[in-house]
């Protein structure tokens, strides 16, 4: 009756195992390293933005900025420059960032006072204030 059953060959399990726990593993880790990574290039453009401010270079930030004809170097200056709304920039830190439609909403913590959020636009990686 159990003539036809072959034997258990116990490597090959052991391999199957590990074979399918690895595989669980890489998708574990490719998820959450897509997770982590999916905005990083909108971050980095933020990031840039940031060290210029930082570098007190307000032409480099405003071109990095991309503005609208609406948004003049003036009105630049007057959001982001040495006397602006937020001062100068000393020091920040990024804080997270949410995929929203075509843009991500970037969070900056600048001069560890003042949180900020920023829209950066996916495609061309304009920055704006959020909607």
């Amino acid at each position: 009756m159990f003539d036809n059953f072959k034997p258990i060959d116990l490597k090959a399990e052991r391999r199957r195992r590990l074979l399918i726990t690895a595989l669980v593993f890489f998708v574990l880790l490719s998820a959450y390293l897509y997770r982590q990574f999916r905005n990083y290039p909108e971050e980095r453009q933020a990031r840039r933005f940031f060290e210029a401010l930082q570098r007190q270079d307000y032409q480099g930030a405003y071109q990095i900025w991309q503005p609208t004809t609406s948004y003049q170097y003036k009105d630049f200056l007057e959001d982001w420059g040495d006397k602006g709304l937020e001062g100068p920039v000393n020091k920040f830190h990024l804080t997270g960032s949410n995929r929203r439609g075509t843009g991500v909403i970037v969070r900056v913590q600048v001069n560890d006072t003042k949180n900020i959020s920023l829209w950066v636009e996916r495609k061309d990686k304009s920055l704006t204030f959020p909607p």
